[in-house]
């Protein structure tokens, strides 16, 4: 069986390149027991449900998605343990800026030790065109389970529907040149529009990482006393995050443009798998506001006028989504960039369940996600909860020496116009 490719998904696939790879990777932090042979066994048992992950991009002038012949699900899955001293954030950085083998479908898993005694990192990688959030969810939004259990395994073995077509060095080839692709709509490949492909990257492009974890408690005085919502409050500590990033390299304080994805209704015939749409939207975020309240003062009135509309999602809507829910969510949203419109900061808002998650006998955390910053990005901030708390992940083209720093003395601040 086999999919053409989308004009978004093949101007998400040419974003990702061998100078500057385009992925994101989702980072579910465990306690108990998880071996690589009973994350094999999970992901045998599973994949049916995330079939892209067992595909790759193939044909020419027409590509689709089809089965790899040669897939194995040990040749994804892979261990590795920080080295003594080293952060898993660095660890994230180095995976991040490599690129995957288009001969394989482009997603990996690695169980990270060394983070503390009975502490693993699942880091799942993978390409965004992966998810499209209809018939195609993320792989981890079907590994995990609501109680601890055995890890059994499929009950057959898998074959390829298909064997792989011809021209495969082709279509690699012109994914990886947007310019080339485009050219080749008027052969009846794909009719890509111009402002949702790049240009080829000739200079590589580092990826810094950085987290900070917030009770959600402690969000909901603030939220209060300024009649706004959750979602601003943290999107008014990601605009801080980001202003002391400005202020760290010398960079021009001025108000960027961010792409900010929201949840918007959809008619229920469209059979979305995550119940919405995922759809672009931008904002100028206030980092020139003189002070923390103002800031979020100026993101309230901001976002009401879109919530007025009556078309968004709640983000309660969006908590009890089947499944685990938040990676496929990431992935959607980071496919927005394919809209065009320039921006040099990217922010993302994933509301995650209550309820506890276990993957066989080990269970969940913390998760969170990180995307690789693309086109004219330097700040690309992911932002997830999970049972009452919330991590904000940040990736961007120079350190991120003072995220932890700035995200808590803006939250001090706001918290103290609360007092």
């Amino acid at each position: 069986m086999s999919d053409p490719v989308t004009v978004t998904e093949a101007a998400l696939l040419a974003r990702d390149q061998a100078a500057q790879p385009w992925q994101q990777a989702v980072v579910a932090v465990l306690s108990g027991p998880l071996s690589r042979a009973q994350l094999i066994e999970q992901v045998k048992d599973r994949i049916d449900y995330a079939p892209r992950f067992r595909r790759l991009v193939s044909g020419w002038p027409v590509p689709g998605w089809v089965d790899d012949p040669n897939f194995s699900v040990s040749g994804h899955v892979h261990t590795d343990a920080l080295a003594p001293g080293q952060r898993l954030e660095d660890w994230l950085a180095a995976r991040l800026a490599t690129s995957f083998e288009r001969v394989h479908p482009l997603w990996d898993a690695t169980l990270v030790e060394g983070l503390g005694p009975g502490t693993t990192a699942l880091v799942v990688r993978a390409h965004p065109a992966l998810v499209d959030g209809y018939d195609n969810v993320h792989l981890l939004q079907e590994l995990f389970d609501t109680r601890p259990g055995p890890v059994t395994g499929p009950a057959t073995d898998w074959e390829p529907s298909e064997t792989q077509p011809p021209g495969l060095g082709d279509v690699v080839g012109a994914l990886n040149d947007p310019l080339r692709a485009l050219s080749g709509a008027a052969t009846g490949l794909l009719g890509m529009v111009e402002n949702a492909v790049r240009t080829v990257a000739a200079s590589p492009r580092a990826q810094h990482v950085a987290g900070v974890e917030v009770d959600l408690d402690v969000l909901a005085d603030v939220r209060a006393a300024f009649a706004c919502t959750t979602h601003d409050v943290l999107l008014c500590l990601a605009t801080a995050g980001v202003r002391g990033w400005l202020v760290d390299h010398g960079r021009p304080v001025a108000d960027p443009v961010a792409l900010g994805p929201l949840a918007v209704q959809e008619p229920a015939v469209l059979e979305s798998a995550i119940g919405c749409r995922i759809a672009p939207s931008w904002l100028g975020l206030p980092v020139t506001a003189p002070s923390a309240a103002e800031r979020l003062r100026t993101i309230a009135t901001l976002t009401r006028a879109r919530t007025d509309t009556g078309v968004s999602v709640p983000a309660r809507d969006l908590v009890d989504l089947a499944g685990f829910a938040p990676p496929t969510l990431h992935a959607v949203a980071a496919g927005t960039v394919a809209a065009g419109r320039p921006h040099t900061v990217m922010v993302t808002n994933v509301p995650g369940p209550d309820g506890d998650r276990y993957l066989g006998q080990a269970k969940l955390r913390q998760v969170y996600a990180l995307t690789a910053t693309t086109d004219d990005e330097q700040v690309s901030v992911s932002i997830t909860s999970f049972r009452g708390r919330v991590t904000l992940g940040a990736t961007a083209v120079e350190p991120l020496g003072r995220w932890a720093r700035d995200i808590g003395a803006e939250l001090g601040a706001l918290r103290a116009e609360v007092r």
